[in-house]
């Protein structure tokens, strides 16, 4: 029952992204031959963008989880390596230094996209040589180095200070199906190699020196997840930009209602991730329309709450 419960929610955050906004769409419309404001409203604007966000949230949603389980860490996010900051350097860069887009895409989404691929190159450098608590704290000295060198980047370019700190924010407006197809690879080579590490997170639950006992190798599951988690944030960043605590809360509202097992808490997690960006997003075109918020800050919204909850129920039960 608590499947369909989220399958239900799932689905009717689609059908809310696609049916609400600042326009609305006539259904009679929908089905008269020949274009129609109401097929452009929905099948050039709305539909992809409702794709950007299932693909984005599940990519979150899937890679918090995982590092979640990995780094036995519940304030384990995928921003954690500093990916995002990486991701969001690039598209700073980008836009403030006149960078041509590629593949039909923007500008950011370009940058970023090679933002997020040096920061997870850097990523698993580190993590070829250090332990996995090691590795939280590298990848949170790597990202607020990349935030240093977007803060001097948009200094000399102060042009670009408003596009940047929407980008920063989070927004999923003007983005198109050429972005779907980008990230759409992407998604599917994160997903391809996080696969074989759920069942061997099962076994990590265990503790570290036992996994080994069983013949698993830690440091083969660690750079798994981090070139995983790598592909995962910059399909979600080359998408809606940096869009934070999806990849917090998703896990721990599945871990909640479904269990602690890895097979089935990667895999809601995806879900619950995608359900919670599409609702988020909703809410964002449709607060203040016809103007709109950044995505970005509905969530902050629900996950700053959401992780203050977490830090002082943990010193709740370290004091007991």
């Amino acid at each position: 029952m608590k499947k369909i419960a989220l399958f239900s929610i799932f689905a009717t955050s689609i059908l809310l992204s696609l049916v609400l906004g600042a326009e609305k769409i006539n259904a009679a419309d929908l089905f008269c031959s020949g274009d129609t404001f109401s097929k452009t409203i929905l099948f050039d604007i709305r539909l992809p963008r409702v794709f950007l966000c299932i693909l984005s949230g599940a990519m979150l949603g899937g890679s918090g989880a995982i590092f979640q389980l990995f780094f036995r860490n519940p304030l384990a996010e995928p921003g954690i390596m500093g990916i995002s900051s990486g991701a969001t350097a690039g598209a700073v860069f980008a836009a403030c230094f006149g960078l041509p887009g590629a593949a039909g895409l923007s500008a950011l989404s370009t940058g970023a996209f090679i933002g997020a691929l040096i920061s997870g190159i850097l990523a698993v450098a580190v993590a070829g040589k250090k332990s996995p608590a090691t590795l939280l704290l590298c990848g949170t000295a790597l990202g607020a180095l990349y935030s240093a060198f977007s803060s001097i980047a948009i200094s000399v370019n102060s042009r670009q200070l408003h596009s940047m700190y929407m980008w920063m924010l989070g927004t999923l407006s003007g983005r198109g199906w050429d972005e779907v197809l980008f990230i759409l690879p992407l998604s599917a080579a994160a997903v391809f190699l996080s696969v074989p590490c759920i069942g061997k997170l099962d076994i990590l639950s265990c503790g570290e020196v036992t996994a080994v006992s069983l013949g698993l190798s830690v440091k083969k599951l660690q750079y798994a997840v981090i070139i995983s988690g790598a592909l995962a944030v910059s399909a979600a960043v080359c998408a809606g930009g940096t869009i934070g605590f999806i990849g917090l809360i998703a896990p721990h509202i599945t871990r909640k209602f479904f269990g602690a097992k890895a097979k089935v808490t990667v895999p809601l997690s995806m879900v619950t991730g995608a359900a919670l960006l599409a609702l988020s997003d909703t809410l964002c075109r449709t607060i203040l329309a016809p103007s709109e918020l950044p995505v970005g800050t509905v969530t902050a919204l629900l996950g700053a709450p959401f992780f203050l909850s977490l830090l002082l129920s943990k010193k709740r039960v370290t004091n007991a």
